[in-house]
């Protein structure tokens, strides 16, 4: 399987806010995930799509036990 990389760019406040997400997961995580793990998780709950583990990053928080990605970027607002 091949992974590819997709770089984006992001404004000073979405940077924050990102970072913000990745320490209210560290709570449940017990890992801080990466920003690109947040990004990961807000694609694919945006997406409506369960990515298969091996789509996954296998680094730090692939320690997390299955079926532990939780929805990210919910706007209570909305």
């Amino acid at each position: 399987m091949s992974r590819n990389q997709l770089n984006i760019r992001v404004s000073d406040e979405l940077e924050t806010l990102i970072d913000k997400k990745r320490i209210e997961l560290a709570s449940t995580m017990k890992v801080i995930p990466t920003r690109s793990d947040v990004v990961r998780y807000a694609l694919q709950d945006y997406l409506g799509v369960v990515l298969p583990e091996v789509d996954q990053d296998l680094r730090t928080t692939s320690k997390v036990k299955k079926g532990l990605l939780p929805t990210l970027l919910v706007n209570e607002n909305e």
